[in-house]
């Protein structure tokens, strides 16, 4: 074999291939795996080697995937977001509000993000009042912790001149908005800050995200960029820098106007295509109504022969979909309009995308295997949403909230999941997803470490139509590792989370080491 210039050799470690296979040591050259072992033969290749690695006993996976991340507002949250996540009660988070406000010149917006509502002891959103009072002279923004609530200023609502009769604006006795948006009002007012961001602003805020991400072991991204509710100038930049970047972008351009496709030469679309809402702002589609609103069954945003059409030309150009569906009346929505499609072309090896699928029916389940539909799901959901007294709890009815995020009965049936963060609405961080999938909430819906890093490798790689050149640590394919200073395999498995990622190699080159 050819020895010479192996450019980095890990050995003295346990290196999971996710091919069944565990080998102590991986050489890699030309930024592909060269060679895996299970001997002492790497001491043979040490003469040859630019960079040798004692792991002293670390575990190395594939490098992760993270298959729903809105990047650009991912990184402009990082640069300019007031953090409300931590915050439990109205005051502190006017309290945050006014800290930040008090930093910036007069008429700068002021931009909370991450407000999560189940952990506010008042159980409610703060006033357009109470932000003028503590920001009267910033336009203030404060975003529900999954963006489809939000709240704004007087100054704020002055400066975005939203139109007057826009659905998702309530108002007071006076006919005075409240400042509360969410649906259209929500989406209209994310759009037009969107606007006034420049791309060197985006430049500096991807760099921030894919930070962040290559910290917590991810080398390809599956980037879900403009449309509607943010800035299609988002998903322009990703396109016309994804070659700059150290990790892997794929972008999904969040758009049904398939020609999009056609003249950026895509091979997928959507990502957040919003079929319903969110659980939060009480608009994700349920086919039995939010507790204690009897006639709240949440929001569809398109009907169905929108969504047929729209599928029925993605598909007939061969083109990748994936829909936003979270409540069950949105996933019927969903599985209506791909097997629609599907049928058209009497095919049904598409490995078209539905995102979420957080309260799926059997009979949903089921339908979704018959359809090969691949399911892009954020088990991190179950850790910050499911827990007992959290937002599944406090909003949906109890044969609902025991029944969100099904991934056992899902992986049963035999369907595919791959998994993802939602950033920003929750962290990038792969280990902190299969802590989460392994200990849901509802043992009847945990799966094994096994099955929840297959979510963030092997099945990403093939639901990216990558599986011959990523996902596994395999000879000839792409040198994406991560290395993890625990055995998340053997340890306790609530101990998962602690663990920490100490390199992250892409192509070969390491670009993140904290070994």
């Amino acid at each position: 074999m050819e020895k010479k210039d192996i450019s980095l050799l890990l050995y003295n470690g346990t290196i999971y291939s996710m091919e069944n296979e565990v080998y102590n040591w991986v050489a890699v050259k030309d930024g592909k795996i060269y060679k895996t072992g299970c001997n002492d033969e790497y001491k043979s290749l040490l003469k040859f080697t630019k960079k040798p690695i004692d792991l002293k006993g670390r575990i190395v996976l594939p490098g992760f995937y993270d298959c729903h991340v809105h990047l650009v507002q991912t990184g402009i949250n990082i640069l300019f977001g007031v953090d409300l996540s931590e915050a439990s009660t109205i005051t502190e988070v006017l309290e945050l509000i006014k800290k930040k406000a008090d930093t910036l010149k007069e008429g700068e917006l002021v931009q909370g993000v991450r407000y999560n509502i189940s952990n506010i002891k008042e159980n409610r959103y703060p006033t357009r009042k109470e932000l003028d009072k503590i920001a009267p002279n910033n336009p203030v923004w404060l975003n529900s912790i999954e963006y489809h609530t939000s709240v704004i200023n007087s100054m704020a609502l002055l400066e975005l001149n939203l139109p007057y009769d826009i659905e998702g604006m309530p108002r007071d006795e006076r006919n005075l908005p409240l400042g509360i948006l969410s649906g259209k009002a929500g989406a209209f007012v994310k759009n037009r800050i969107s606007q006034k961001i420049n791309d060197k602003m985006r430049e500096k805020a991807v760099e921030k995200a894919l930070y962040t991400a290559s910290c917590n072991g991810v080398t390809t991204i599956h980037a879900m960029e403009g449309g509607y509710s943010f800035s299609n100038r988002d998903a322009e930049f990703i396109l016309k820098n994804k070659n700059k970047f150290k990790q892997d972008i794929l972008l999904f351009f969040q758009t049904i106007d398939i020609t999009k496709a056609y003249t950026h030469d895509l091979k997928r679309l959507g990502g957040d295509i919003f079929i319903d809402g969110s659980f939060a702002s009480k608009t994700a589609a349920i086919s039995k109504p939010y507790k204690r609103e009897k006639d709240n069954f949440g929001k569809l945003y398109y009907n169905q022969h929108e969504l047929n059409s729209f599928a029925e030309e993605a598909v007939k150009n061969d083109i990748q979909i994936a829909f936003h569906a979270i409540g069950d009346r949105a996933i019927e929505q969903a599985l209506n309009a791909i097997e629609f499609a599907q049928k058209k072309k009497n095919r049904n090896s598409f490995r078209n995308r539905i995102e979420h699928f957080e309260l799926a029916s059997d009979a949903q389940i089921k339908k979704a295997k018959k359809l090969n539909i691949i399911l892009s799901m954020q088990p991190i959901f179950e850790t910050v949403f499911g827990q007992k007294n959290g937002l599944y709890e406090k909003r949906l009815i109890k044969s609902y909230s025991d029944n969100s995020n099904r991934f056992k009965k899902i992986i049963d049936e035999g369907i595919i999941i791959i998994g993802g963060s939602d950033s920003d609405v929750c962290e990038i961080n792969p280990i902190l997803g299969i802590y989460s999938a392994v200990n849901h909430p509802k043992d009847k819906s945990s799966i094994s470490v096994l099955e929840a890093v297959n979510m963030f490798t092997v099945n990403a790689a093939y639901a990216s139509f990558e599986e011959n050149e990523k996902g596994s640590i395999k000879n000839g394919k792409i040198a994406d590792m991560v290395v993890i200073d625990r055995n998340i395999f053997q340890i306790d498995k609530k101990d998962i989370k602690n663990a920490k990622v100490e390199m992250t190699i892409k192509d070969g080159n390491i670009i993140y080491d904290n070994f």
